[in-house]
């Protein structure tokens, strides 16, 4: 029942999260229940509870961003998802637990520290950004990283709704692609998820409810941190699991 009821506060927060500041969904959820449950099944939780929890914001951002503006993104990202969705195929427990450990150590560092780093040709960036969150949401779920640093980078001129559109339009295309990509490599068996991710509904409708009604009050900066640094914390959690 504890295990139960920590899974339930994890969707509560990682929900927050992502209605409140438009992303932030798998890097809070993955390495949290991963602490809990088998990698490969945090994987594939984090995809479908993904999905519905973007599926929710997409109804309050109908009118925020574009679907063109992130397809160059989109594109790039399936096709890093493909080789993606077959590694995790064959991943060990052990190796996938090092491997989401430090991706997160990674990017909690460099996002904390809001590294930034010159662009000159924002197609190439794209690409780079998409293909490498793409592989990474097939083989952790943890995608939003890379697309993060690319629009800390890029000075785009989208405001904070824009961004928030935008960034929910993305993720939900490749969540979607995301998991047809890994039923099709069978790795994800939705016949022994389905009791998991019922539970999560509940759980991510209350963080959704909470998350728009503090969207333009909630200092995001702060509680960007908060959740970096529970972040930073599972992540070596995770590492020490794996090569101990």
């Amino acid at each position: 029942m504890l295990i139960e009821c920590y899974i339930f506060a994890v969707f509560i927060l990682s929900s927050f999260l992502q209605t409140a500041t438009g992303f932030g969904y798998a890097i809070i959820t993955a390495p949290l229940l991963a602490l809990v449950l088998e990698p490969k099944e945090t994987v594939m939780i984090t995809m479908l509870t993904g999905l519905m929890i973007r599926l929710m914001m997409m109804k309050t951002t109908q009118h925020e961003g574009s679907f063109k503006a992130i397809s160059p993104l989109i594109i790039a990202s399936i096709l890093g998802a493909i080789p993606g969705a077959y590694c995790l195929s064959f991943m060990s427990v052990d190796l996938l637990k090092f491997f989401m450990g430090a991706i997160l150590l990674l990017f909690t560092v460099l996002l904390w520290k809001n590294y930034r780093f010159p662009i000159h040709h924002h197609t190439l960036a794209k690409a780079i950004a998409g293909g490498i969150s793409g592989f990474l949401a097939t083989t952790t779920s943890i995608n939003g990283p890379p697309i993060i640093l690319y629009y800390l980078n890029a000075k785009a001129e989208e405001n904070k709704n824009a961004l928030r559109g935008n960034l929910t339009r993305y993720f939900l295309l490749i969540n979607i692609a995301s998991i047809i990509l890994s039923y099709a490599m069978g790795t994800l068996k939705i016949e022994e998820l389905w009791v998991t991710t019922l539970v999560s509904i509940p759980a991510l409708v209350i963080g959704f409810y909470f998350g728009e009604r503090f969207f333009h009050r909630i200092n995001a900066e702060i509680f960007k941190k908060m959740a970096l640094a529970i972040v930073f914390i599972s992540s070596i959690v995770l590492i020490y699991k794996a090569v101990s």
